[in-house]
């Protein structure tokens, strides 16, 4: 490597980090301006604004708002999986393995509040831009496959159900995590219900780890 290329590359890596850093916050700004006002009503030009830059960056970085916004969706799914993935399930046992998925869920959705709103702006449409990003396959498989091997190891040492699907596994823990957040404000106005509260929290996150229990684990055998 020559001297000019060596005092080259420290350049070239600050402004390819520069680069990243402003395309994710052009993606967190748009997950925040899509999540609040959806497709229809979300601005360009409010995402610009948040992070400060010209709304010709957007068109840089992505393209038109259709663009934009399947970039942000697919990054919002790509990274609820990215967090499952870190916990190295198929080390745990099997059921150990479903309560630890659960409980990320519980937490990720409660966290990201943002990702359930987008998601439910994403089903106003029908669901009709997620198909359209190019990632959808390996979405789904990462979404269902580390599932299907823990039941598959469940089954194979006799404590889980044979029949049981990894799409049974995930509605039920997506139900249990994601209804929550998305109807707190309704059930705390009507129902003066308070669903973010520490006891309901405690008390829903125990519900959902023995449903899950209930609904994969054999039931223990009758004593004589």
């Amino acid at each position: 490597m020559s001297q000019q290329q060596v005092l080259k590359a420290p350049i070239v890596e600050a402004v390819d980090t520069a680069a990243a850093d402003m395309r994710q916050a052009l993606l967190d700004a748009g997950k925040t301006e899509f999540a609040n006002y959806g497709y229809d009503g979300a601005r360009l030009e409010r995402i610009a604004a948040k992070v400060g830059c010209a709304k010709r960056m957007l068109y840089y970085y992505f393209g038109n708002k259709k663009d934009v916004y399947l970039a942000v969706i697919e990054q919002s799914y790509s990274d609820i999986r990215a967090s499952e993935e870190q916990l190295n399930l198929d080390a745990l046992e099997p059921l150990q393995a479903l309560h630890t998925l659960a409980r990320k869920s519980f937490d990720y959705h409660e966290h990201n509040q943002q990702f359930t709103r987008l998601v439910l702006q994403e089903n106003f449409q029908g669901g009709e831009m997620l198909g359209q990003i190019s990632t959808i396959d390996t979405l789904r498989k990462a979404a269902f496959e580390p599932l299907g091997r823990i039941l598959q190891r469940g089954v194979a040492q006799g404590l889980f159900k044979e029949g049981i699907t990894a799409v049974d596994v995930h509605y039920l823990i997506s139900a249990l995590s994601s209804f929550r957040v998305d109807h707190s404000a309704t059930w705390r106005s009507l129902l003066q219900v308070d669903l973010m509260g520490a006891a309901m929290r405690e008390r829903h996150q125990q519900m959902l780890q023995d449903q899950l229990t209930a609904l994969v684990c054999k039931a223990p055998a009758a004593q004589d």
